[in-house]
């Protein structure tokens, strides 16, 4: 009620400079908003200082997205681990896929691999919190950070190089200094020209205006459920298996995606796992944000 008042007699203060260092001396002391907005910045400064600077663990040398986008327009593929897939692979987190012990198996083999030309993506801001992420992505981290670095701790080896698990979702994981223009068009690069074959929930793309795989040569579409996906697995690689093999595999298909990746590469197929590329295009031209559950819908 303080802060309201004298608001608005600050509109009786001649001069708009005046006015305005008025206002500004007495935010921060009277108005309920910006004291609870201080007390949250530094309880997050807290949990930073927590959870990253005294962090007693060695960070894994990781890409950052642009040098994996760079990476895969020179022909790697690539299987990802954000923080969903890594609860899956956990057992506990379903909101692709229901857990289970044989998913779980596939998904450690997927990380703990070594196939030549296959990059493995893994959130390395779960070890390095970044002052370009979108503030919703910042509290995103410092709340799974912890979580994350738990599963992937007996898997990592400190001796090779991870891609960005983020490579796919950078809209929504930058900032508004992020050239999102840049991004998007280098991301194009990747299958600019060639034969697509593109693995990914039925209806996912139901209402869109804007494709992304636009400037591919072609573009089959081999469709799968868009939950418990795994289920069906065996059926859907069998399909996917009677495409050329000069073909481009994308997936966009939650933890069965990383998982059909690394199959395929080892099958011979380029295959990248690049789930919410298609998502996030969309709604960058369409002026959205991607912090939102819908977002994180399963496709």
């Amino acid at each position: 009620m303080t802060y309201y008042i004298l608001l608005a007699l600050a509109k009786l203060i001649p001069g708009r400079a005046r006015r305005q260092r008025f206002i500004d001396a007495i935010r921060p002391r009277f108005s309920v908003k910006a004291i609870v907005e201080a007390a949250l910045a530094e309880q997050r400064a807290s949990l930073e200082a927590v959870i990253y600077r005294t962090q007693m663990v060695e960070a894994p040398a990781t890409m950052t997205v642009d040098q994996t986008v760079d990476a895969l327009i020179d022909g790697k593929s690539i299987a990802r681990f954000g923080g969903g897939d890594l609860s899956t692979m956990d057992g506990w987190f379903d909101t692709f896929q229901t857990p289970g012990p044989e998913l779980s198996r596939r998904l450690t083999e997927v990380l703990v691999s070594d196939e030549p030309d296959l990059l493995v993506g893994i959130p390395g801001f779960a070890y390095d919190l970044s002052p370009d992420l979108a503030d919703g992505m910042r509290d995103y981290y410092l709340r799974w950070a912890l979580h994350m670095r738990r599963i992937l701790k007996p898997h990592l080896r400190t001796d090779r190089m991870y891609a960005a698990t983020e490579v796919s979702m950078a809209h929504g994981t930058f900032g508004p200094g992020f050239d999102r223009h840049a991004y998007f068009e280098k991301c194009r690069r990747i299958w600019d020209g060639q034969r697509v074959v593109l693995i990914h929930g039925d209806g996912i793309f139901d209402g869109f205006t804007h494709d992304i795989f636009d400037n591919a040569a072609s573009v089959d579409h081999v469709l799968a459920p868009k939950q418990d996906a795994f289920e069906q697995y065996d059926d859907i690689l069998r399909r996917v298996l009677t495409a050329p093999k000069d073909s481009l595999v994308i997936a966009i298909l939650g933890p069965t995606a990383t998982v059909l990746a690394y199959d395929l590469h080892r099958a011979g197929y380029r295959a990248l796992d690049l789930g919410h590329i298609a998502k996030s295009y969309e709604w960058w031209l369409n002026e959205r944000t991607t912090a939102s559950e819908a977002f994180f819908a399963a496709d």
